[in-house]
């Protein structure tokens, strides 16, 4: 038993412990709880352990309760039996005290008895004659003893959360008890320790609906509340339950296009969105249909409706996207939603615009006996394309097997499925040497500005001297800083004349004779004829820009020593490229697992995406794209070079896993892992 002493001194605590516990100073066990020298104070505090209570010979109770008392037994087991009735004698004197039903019950000591002590646990409070009671204190019949247990009221909470979008709204109940304590019972005894029980526990009252009403109203939550939800939990601890939820707007549904032609496989998947939408710009069948078979259906869009937060605030929903079908040659449009078709041939869409063109199909080799075709519509050649021949079309071209040393053009789309060898192929026509021309006259309105800029500076510091002249300074430039300008007016003539741009050939030449070749610069009285100049050329870019068409798609299996151009995309469905050149307006790409890049230049203005590139060997291929343009690659060896933009890098390593670009900082990145 655990007993707490207190005094001005640790040798006065001991002694009253000893003097209570009856024992000698070296048997008491105990352990300083607090101890203060104050100069006018001093306190020490100490817990002693209470010893089992002993006879005068050291027996303690137990070992006497063993002792069987015998008439018959020796002088050692009298002594024993007179042992026990001395010790009964003394405990008959002391003072006793008991708990019973909560109440501490005293009864005073006999003469010369020891008074009844009650050891006060830390967490009560008693009250004795008045003042506050700590650890063990003597009590007497007349002690006046009041009793204080904390009791602890019962509580209850209601926590109201939203979503961040005021769409639904959660409840989370918590009900906790109040506790009621008592004093626990205990037999009567010289000295016991106050125990409290739990006597009773008392539960808060219980939420209401209308309660939980109210608080959704002080919050401004009157849309969509859920009365059975709320009336099913009110009453039990929850986490999380929905009580309220608005209503989702519903957006339109956009109208969408049933195509009833058949397309090539490897177009429709790059033409497919995250979704698996198809938006056809510009593709066409590989297949020809006959005259009254549906092309299309459009198949209209559901309208939605607008919904409502939990706050009562509308919420409006997006509207769809609706096409409006459109026909022109070869198709009509039947009931306002499909599209039929009013001859025999090849269908095709470009910007919701269907056409069926007439296709001219050659059945055998194009060679000396068939000679050059060349055709308005599609063109369909089941067989090879011989040497020196030339296929030239309005529309789409189609080759299912080899094409060698030959020149391919259309207008549209063209697929070639067989090997292409020593053979020039353009896809989108006049478009490719549009998109050069476009490209030649932005790169030469740069270095104008360029030139300009250098003019001024020189100027403001009279680099050159006050006495020259601007002309003669332009001129000057050009001949040592600038030596590109005359090749670009070289390039700008022979653009205008594979574009037959006839109003080009009467005022850009003039300009470009006149003012930067040779010694005509001389003639340039003021630099500012130069803005003129660059000012002149972004109109003429604009201009050119207008007059594209929609990019068309290069398809093929493997080519070697070709060029291929394409005003969208090039896709390399089969081995691969080896030594060619490759150059797209839009993207390239290798779609077949197979698919190598070997030697040559592939350049594009959005983005390439290789599977193999170079060899072992160390073969030099270089991958171009434009500044904003990404370049992958899953394996590439030695010597192939990624430019992006103005920056390029030579990989020295065989890596894998490549991705090129320029970053934040305006760096060229190339994120690989060593092979």
């Amino acid at each position: 038993m655990k007993n707490i002493f207190k005094d001005s001194s640790l040798e006065k605590c001991i002694g009253e412990a000893c003097k209570v516990y009856q024992i000698e100073e070296k048997d008491l066990k105990y352990e300083i709880l607090e101890e203060k020298n104050g100069i006018f104070k001093k306190k020490v505090v100490i817990k002693a352990q209470c010893p089992p209570e002993e006879t005068k010979d050291g027996k303690d109770e137990k070992e006497l309760d063993k002792i069987e008392i015998d008439n018959n037994k020796d002088k050692e087991g009298n002594q024993g039996t007179n042992i026990l009735e001395n010790s009964i004698n003394h405990n008959e004197k002391s003072g006793k005290v008991k708990v019973e039903n909560g109440n501490i019950i005293v009864t005073n000591p006999k003469q010369d008895g020891l008074p009844a002590f009650i050891i006060i646990d830390p967490s009560m409070k008693i009250i004795i004659d008045g003042k506050q009671a700590v650890g063990k204190v003597e009590v007497y019949e007349e002690s006046s003893i009041e009793i204080c247990l904390e009791e602890i009221p019962p509580t209850r909470h209601l926590d109201i959360s939203t979503t961040n979008e005021k769409m639904e709204c959660y409840m989370t109940l918590t009900y906790s008890p109040g506790n009621i304590y008592a004093l626990k019972d205990s037999k009567e005894s010289n000295s016991i320790s106050l125990e409290k029980i739990l006597k009773a526990q008392k539960m808060p009252p219980k939420y209401t609906v209308e309660e939980v009403k109210e608080e959704l109203s002080k919050k401004g939550i009157v849309y969509g509340i859920m009365e059975e939800n709320i009336a099913k939990y009110v009453e039990t601890d929850c986490t999380n339950i929905i009580i309220a939820k608005g209503d989702m707007p519903i957006d339109d549904k956009n109208d969408t296009i049933e195509y009833k032609f058949s397309m090539d496989s490897t177009l429709k998947k790059l033409a497919e969105d995250e979704q698996g939408n198809v938006d056809f710009k510009s593709i066409g069948s590989v297949e020809s249909v006959k005259e009254g078979d549906i092309i299309a259906k459009k198949v209209p869009g559901t309208p939605g409706k607008d919904g409502k937060n939990i706050l009562g605030k509308v919420k409006k929903h997006k509207s769809g996207k609706r096409i409006q079908l459109r026909t022109a040659d070869g198709c009509s449009l039947k009931g306002g939603n499909t599209v039929i078709a009013t001859i025999e041939g090849k269908p095709c869409v470009r910007n919701n615009v269907f056409y069926v063109y007439k296709v001219h199909e050659v059945k055998t080799d194009v060679d000396l006996k068939t000679g050059d075709v060349k055709f308005v519509g599609d063109i369909l050649v089941h067989g090879n394309v011989k040497e020196g021949m030339k296929i030239l079309s309005g529309n789409s071209i189609i080759i299912k097997k080899q094409v060698d040393r030959s020149i391919i053009k259309g207008k549209g789309d063209i697929i070639i499925d067989g090997n292409i060898i020593a053979s020039e192929i353009t896809g989108g026509g006049e478009d490719v040497a549009k998109l050069n021309y476009i490209d030649d006259l932005t790169k030469f309105k740069d270095i104008l500005e360029k030139l300009i800029g250098t003019v001024e500076e020189i100027k403001k510091y009279n680099l050159l001297g006050q006495d020259k002249k601007d002309g003669e300074i332009i001129k000057i430039l050009i001949e040592n800083k600038f030596k590109d300008i005359p090749k670009m007016c070289i390039k700008i003539t022979r653009d205008i004349v594979l574009t037959s741009d006839s109003e080009g050939e009467k005022t850009l030449l003039p300009i470009i004779k006149g003012k930067l070749i040779g010694l005509s610069p001389i003639n340039i009285r003021h630099y500012g004829e130069l803005q003129d100049i660059a000012n002149f050329l972004n109109e003429k870019i604009n201009k050119v820009k207008g007059e594209l068409s929609l990019p068309v798609n290069v398809k093929i299996s493997y080519c070697q020593d070709a060029k291929i151009n394409s005003s969208g995309d090039i896709i390399v469905a089969g081995k691969g490229q080896y030594v060619s050149t490759l150059v797209a307006n839009g993207g390239i790409y290798f779609t077949d697992i197979r698919g190598i890049a070997r030697g040559g230049e592939l350049k594009a203005k959005n983005e390439i995406k290789c599977k193999v590139v170079g060899s072992i060997g160390g073969v030099a291929t270089k991958l171009i794209v434009e500044e904003k343009g990404h370049i992958w690659a899953d394996i590439a060896y030695q010597n192939t070079i990624f430019t992006v933009g103005k920056k390029e890098h030579l990989l020295e390593t065989p890596s894998k896993d490549i991705h090129a670009y320029i970053d934040n900082h305006g760096e060229l990145t190339v994120d690989r892992f060593v092979l």
